[in-house]
């Protein structure tokens, strides 16, 4: 299934230590009113329900009371009502973080944010950004992912492609907002004119040398841009090359 971007399904992922899931949420071809999980078309890969994914990450918190995981929902556009079922019905509202009234639209810093200690103490462990389509005066719990964050391109198809320029939103030039980084860090391939993610070249893009292209240059590279380790890495194949060398490596210092 040349659309899949991972080899591993969402339990396997949080096991392994990858602690932002990134996934699309589709209306679903059947006609019912669940969110379907599928990379581009759901008729190529189908990865669940949003419910399913909701209560497998909720099981998974419970057993591991001292970690915080954070969603990435690209809302293709899904009414907000629907996601809102999806959290009422799995519980998962209840464990939502929501930011301060005065830090929403935008007005939210890096500074700002609970640490991991202060959201493990008041249990609200999971983050949920929403691509398009949040209404944080309605539903505070699904923020709007540009009110908080900024991210790299991720129409990259040439190692040389790669960059720590904030794509979305657009920021005037040379202009670093303070607020979370994501850095897209995945190549796409081309197959008669349909895109699709590189798997073959995984092992190389994700390697933590300082080589063109490699995730370990590339993380560097935007660490220095920004004067401060990136917030997330946003990577396909998670289990090919190093990544979490790469991982450490932005800890440790």
């Amino acid at each position: 299934m040349i659309p899949g971007n991972q080899y591993f399904n969402l339990s396997v992922q949080l096991e392994s230590g990858i602690r932002l899931i990134q996934a699309q949420g589709h209306r679903d071809p059947n006609g019912t009113n669940q969110i379907r999980l599928c990379h581009f078309n759901c008729a190529l890969i189908d990865g669940g329900s949003l419910e399913e994914y909701l209560l497998t990450t909720k099981a998974w918190l419970e057993a591991n009371p001292k970690e915080i995981v954070t969603f990435l929902f690209v809302n293709t556009g899904v009414p907000l009502i629907r996601w809102i079922e999806a959290y009422y019905r799995t519980g998962f509202d209840l464990i939502s973080y929501e930011p301060p009234p005065d830090k929403r639209y935008g007005r939210m810093k890096i500074e700002d944010w609970p640490t991991i200690e202060e959201m493990v103490q008041s249990g609200k462990r999971a983050v949920t950004f929403l691509s398009g389509g949040a209404r944080e005066y309605l539903v505070p719990w699904l923020l709007a992912e540009f009110d908080y964050t900024f991210e790299t391109d991720f129409g990259n198809e040439s190692p040389w492609q790669f960059s720590c320029e904030p794509a979305r939103p657009r920021w005037p030039d040379s202009y670093i907002p303070n607020r979370l980084s994501l850095v897209n860090h995945f190549l796409y391939a081309k197959f008669f004119g349909f895109r699709y993610p590189d798997a073959a070249h995984a092992n190389r893009t994700n390697s933590a040398s300082f080589e063109i292209g490699a995730l370990g240059e590339h993380a560097a590279r935007c660490r220095t841009r920004y004067e401060r380790r990136p917030n997330f890495l946003l990577v396909d194949f998670f289990n090919e090359g190093d990544v979490w060398d790469v991982e450490h490596g932005m800890n440790a210092f």
